[in-house]
């Protein structure tokens, strides 16, 4: 397992927004729907993060036919026009939030979230390293997907409070 940051040059306005993590009020939690095991993996680390923290969940639900069982709101791709622009006001009102961090708790990032978090007021976006995520996480974390969530989920945890 390893880490990654953006250089401090390339996200000026990232820097300038830095909070501590055990500073931080406001997080963002976003997520692909899998299954329930998945929820109860979301749910334990929102727990994890602090009763003094305010959290906000968004859920992508990728299978159209399916509704997830979760109470966190959900988007699909149907929230999307057919040029590729998001139509859901759940969705924009969470991109514009200015979340001190905004995990993204997958593997991979789906064209789907893909737009979410580049457009994204957080002021940190932290997720698993990969190609895709250089330019958009501003902390990358390097693990196997074999590793499962829980692990994910508790080295950006880590991280995100060794952060100075």
């Amino acid at each position: 397992m390893s880490l990654f940051t953006k250089s401090s040059t390339v996200n000026s306005i990232t820097q300038e927004g830095f909070k501590l993590f055990s500073e931080s009020k406001h997080i963002g939690l976003l997520y692909s729907w899998e299954d329930s095991q998945k929820e109860k993996s979301i749910q334990e680390f929102a727990n994890s993060l602090g009763l003094d923290k305010s959290i906000d969940f968004l859920c992508f639900n990728p299978i159209k036919k399916v509704q997830p069982a979760t109470e966190n709101p959900t988007f699909s791709r149907a929230d999307f026009n057919l040029f590729g622009k998001i139509q859901s006001e759940i969705v924009l009102s969470f991109m514009e939030k200015p979340f001190d961090y905004l995990f993204h708790l997958d593997f991979d990032i789906n064209s789907s979230i893909k737009p979410l978090l580049t457009k994204s007021r957080a002021n940190w976006k932290v997720g698993c390293h990969s190609d895709e995520g250089e330019g958009i996480y501003d902390l990358m974390i390097k693990i196997n997907k074999s590793a499962g969530l829980k692990n994910l989920s508790d080295q950006m945890l880590i991280y995100v409070n060794a952060l100075k």
